[in-house]
C-alpha cells in the first residue's frame, strides 16, 4: 500500500508543477495582448513592403495569440485590424516570405494551405525589435 501512496504522491507532485507552468504561460499571455495590439505592434516595426508587414502580422499572432500556424486569411484579417489594405494578392506575397526563408508550408486545413514561421523569420523581426528598443 505504501507503494501506492507514494505512485500518487508522485503523480500529484507532477500535476502542481504542470498547473504552474500553465499558469505563469498564461500570465505571461495576458500581459503581452494587453501590452500592445497588433497595429501598434506592426507600426512600430515600420514596414517598407507587403511582404514585410506580413512578416510581422505573423509574428505578432505567434507569441501574442498563441498560433502556432495561419492560413492566407488570418494575415488578411490581421491587416484589417491594422485598418491597412490587404495585398491585392497576398498568396504571393507570402510566396515572397517563403522564397526569403520566413515561411515553410505546415500541412492544410481543407483546401486552405497552413504556414509557420521559420528561425530565420523569427531572428529578422526580434532583430527589428531590438533595434527598435
Amino acid at each position: 500500500m505504501s507503494n501506492e501512496v507514494e505512485g500518487l504522491r508522485t503523480q500529484v507532485n507532477q500535476l502542481e508543477e504542470r498547473v504552474n507552468e500553465l499558469e505563469q504561460r498564461l500570465d505571461g499571455n495576458e500581459e503581452l495582448e494587453t501590452k500592445e495590439g497588433i497595429r501598434e505592434f506592426v507600426e512600430s516595426l515600420d514596414p517598407s513592403s507587403h511582404t514585410e508587414r506580413a512578416l510581422y502580422v505573423a509574428y505578432y499572432l505567434e507569441p501574442y495569440r498563441g498560433k502556432e500556424t495561419f492560413d492566407v486569411g488570418d494575415i488578411e484579417e490581421g491587416y484589417r485590424e491594422c485598418r491597412m489594405k490587404p495585398a491585392g494578392n497576398m498568396s504571393d506575397v507570402l510566396g515572397r516570405m517563403e522564397d526569403r526563408d520566413w515561411l515553410l508550408r505546415n500541412g492544410t486545413d481543407g483546401q486552405t494551405q497552413l504556414w509557420r514561421l521559420t528561425g530565420t523569420a523569427l531572428e529578422t523581426v526580434e532583430e527589428e525589435i531590438d533595434n527598435g528598443a
